[in-house]
């Protein structure tokens, strides 16, 4: 039996580190990941400057060895994501077992997935997708005016960060929501709120340089859904099992669902009757996300994220709002680390 080896990379800057400078979820990962693949390994910490020094220890140490390669970076806290990306396809070429892998990331974790699927049963299919400002102004306004509320969704994002509700009023004004801290911004005309909005779409980036991001920015438009109110509902994946169903209600008063704007966590299991519909429909659509997996697993630790609406005939129906892999945190479900580690085995 072929010997192996685990390397979790972590980012030493950032808010979701513990007092020993870890994430609070990792060393439970590692542990359980070698117990099950029967490994040893190692936490080490990722930097850009350093980044082929990095790959080349991380590829000797699984020298002669099946190497498992786990990311526990929030992408989010790195000003060069593009380029880690690509630092974790390398180590993917070169044989490692990377999980998640980047082409799946780049796919499921940014917000234009939900304009890929929008036609299928579990999302929306009036989401717009807006590449470029050009696009963002011919577009966006006759949207508004129909919807009279809308949500914004920068392509990629993270803690509710790049979200805007943005509402038109009936004097023609319009007031800006930014979902991360709930300030509100007020304009006058539909004309100054496009002019103010231009600067949030990066037409100065050269694309030509990007090894994964190319054609990634942009804004995803999405219908507001008033049942936000009652929370968003989370399915929480290993790998393709659902392990937890997460009811986040967001505080009072604000839109956004995460715990970065105060809202409430409630925890569930996938087995609890109140959730079957939201679980089977979770299950349901992963033959519609296989396409965009380019022929990796699915994500080794993942979320579904949903919000609730109404059919055509009263019923209960959930919207997905958006699609978590890059580091997805089970801080408060240290116990799931056991199933992480199920995933390798023996």
């Amino acid at each position: 039996m072929e010997e192996r080896y685990l390397v979790i990379i972590e980012y030493a800057k950032g808010s979701d580190k513990g007092v020993d400078g870890f994430r609070a979820d990792t060393k439970v990962i590692q542990k359980a990941i070698q117990h099950h693949a029967q490994c040893e390994g190692e936490i080490v910490f990722y930097t850009h400057k350093k980044r082929e020094l990095l790959k080349d220890y991380i590829l000797k140490q699984g020298e002669g060895k099946s190497l498992i390669v786990v990311s526990r970076i929030n992408p989010g806290n790195l000003k060069r994501v593009d380029e880690y990306f690509y630092f974790l396809k390398q180590l993917s070429d070169a044989g490692a077992e990377v999980q998640t892998h980047p082409d799946v990331m780049i796919n499921l974790n940014f917000k234009d997935i939900l304009y890929k699927l929008k036609d299928s049963p579990f999302c929306d299919n009036t989401t717009e997708f807006y590449p470029n400002f050009e696009a963002f102004e011919t577009h966006f306004p006759h949207r508004l005016i129909k919807e009279k509320k809308y949500v914004l969704k920068v392509n990629y994002g993270s803690t509710g960060e790049g979200v805007y509700l943005v509402e038109l009023k009936e004097d023609g004004s319009i007031v800006s929501t930014e979902a991360v801290n709930n300030v509100k911004y007020y304009y006058h005309t539909m004309e100054e709120f496009l002019g103010t909005f231009e600067e949030n779409f990066d037409d100065d980036i050269d694309e030509s340089e990007l090894h994964y991001f190319q054609g990634k920015s942009g804004f995803v438009g999405c219908r507001y859904l008033p049942r936000i109110s009652e929370g968003e509902i989370r399915v929480l994946i290993i790998n393709d099992q659902p392990m937890s169903v997460v009811h986040k209600k967001p505080k009072e008063g604000e839109f956004s669902a995460t715990l970065f704007s105060g809202a409430h966590y409630q925890y569930d299991t996938p087995n609890d009757p109140k959730w079957k519909e939201v679980v089977k429909l979770t299950l349901n659509a992963f033959d519609a996300i296989k396409p965009y997996l380019q022929g990796k697993n699915f994500p080794l630790l993942w979320t579904m994220d949903y919000i609730m609406d109404y059919d055509e005939a009263g019923n209960d129906r959930y919207i997905l709002s958006e699609i978590n892999c890059s580091c997805v945190g089970i801080t408060t479900q240290p116990q799931l680390a056991q199933e992480v580690g199920k995933v390798f085995q023996r």
